[in-house]
């Protein structure tokens, strides 16, 4: 069976996000940051996609602005990538974005000006949703992880 649903339990949030994020070492390999990730996601919207009774994905988001809702943390298990669940996600995502007024979506990843096959792969994902690079951020996480800022427009007619 497959569902994707928001959550509003926070110790089943917390849950999922550390074992996805636990799943996904290539991305998320610094225990302090997941742990930080973990604590962060009982203030954000989740919606997770389950399938067969296990949470494969899902997408944390929060308000950063009056108008501007930011993708906080995001995962979707490795064995499930390249099915759409991610656009999936996304899309519900974007509902929720337009239903409560947001104008615009950002999500912070790793800057291509440090090579990481798995963050190149992360920002095609996010380019493809409609993201477009906004602003690199090169001491926000540590002079080693230059953070890169994309933004979208909520209602720029491109649908996942």
């Amino acid at each position: 069976m497959n569902v994707t649903k928001w959550l509003e339990n926070t110790k089943e949030k917390q849950r999922i996000t550390r074992d996805i994020l636990e799943a996904l070492p290539e991305w998320f390999g610094i225990p302090e940051a997941n742990d930080d990730y973990v604590e962060a996601v009982k203030d954000c919207a989740m919606i997770v996609k389950v399938i067969d009774g296990e949470a494969v994905g899902f997408f944390a988001v929060k308000a950063t602005g009056e108008k501007t809702l930011s993708l906080h943390v995001l995962g979707i298990k490795k064995e499930h990538r390249r099915k759409g669940i991610g656009k999936e996600l996304f899309s519900a995502v974007l509902d929720h974005a337009k239903e409560k007024g947001y104008r615009f979506l950002t999500v912070k990843t790793l800057d291509p000006s440090r090579e990481h096959k798995e963050y190149d792969e992360t920002r095609k994902f996010y380019e493809s949703l409609g993201f477009v690079k906004l602003e690199t951020f090169p001491t926000l996480w540590g002079a080693e992880n230059p953070c890169l800022l994309m933004v979208r427009h909520v209602d720029d007619g491109k649908t996942p």
